[in-house]
């Protein structure tokens, strides 16, 4: 039942219309981002809990708001990156304050906005994955396993607060501890934006929603 409430909403939210775009982070906390494509390379594992079939992660990861790397324009964006892994795909453009892109690669779907105000980057919106035409950071993709998943977040250079600890040292030591899981979130400790990762019985990623609190 929770699997299925969270695709509903994951549907809910590319079905909603623009009526006004604004940026509505209000973390407090300031985000420092480099030029260029590249990322900052530390990564902090802030918190892991449970509850019920979802395991969720909230990390500082640079990663989760530019999964394709980071990019001061949308030329740039297409020239470095969508003509060297994307084909088959339909790009449409909506300006006003905020300049939206959106990237339809059937069935997949993915927004980005660039906000000259805040960051000037190309940021990701939302998007709806179902294959692995598209792939994230790390190589995460659909089709991939849980536990090579989850290998991305105990890896030796990344910091672990003390109640992420016993997860990198325990959990994916044990596959009876997250067998069970069908859902992990991903969540950005800076500013509000929300990975969902949806396992089948098998273990295997079959689909993934992304959402932020841009508002609309």
């Amino acid at each position: 039942m929770k699997t299925l409430f969270f695709l509903l909403l994951c549907f809910l939210i590319t079905d909603t219309c623009y009526s006004s775009l604004k940026n509505s982070r209000d973390s407090g906390l300031e985000i420092s981002l480099l030029s260029g494509n590249h990322l900052t390379d530390s990564v902090t594992i802030y918190e892991v809990y449970r509850k019920s079939d979802t395991l969720s992660i909230v990390s500082d990861d640079d990663h989760l708001y530019h999964p394709f790397g980071q990019y001061d324009t949308w030329n740039d964006f297409e020239k470095n990156y969508i003509k060297k892994h994307w084909t088959n795909l339909q790009t449409d453009s909506l300006f006003d304050e905020l300049s939206i892109y959106i990237v339809r690669m059937s069935p997949n779907y993915i927004e980005f906005v660039q906000d000259i105000s805040i960051t000037g980057k190309i940021e990701i919106v939302r998007g709806l994955i179902y294959n692995d035409h598209i792939q994230l950071y790390d190589g995460i993709r659909v089709g991939m396993t849980k536990r090579e998943f989850l290998l991305n977040f105990i890896k030796d250079d990344m910091r672990y607060y003390e109640s992420a600890a016993k997860f990198r040292t325990d959990f994916i030591k044990d596959e009876s501890q997250y067998k069970n899981i069908s859902v992990i979130e991903v969540i950005s400790v800076v500013a509000g934006i929300w990975y969902y990762y949806f396992f089948s019985p098998d273990q295997i990623l079959t689909f993934i929603c992304i959402k932020t609190d841009y508002t609309l």
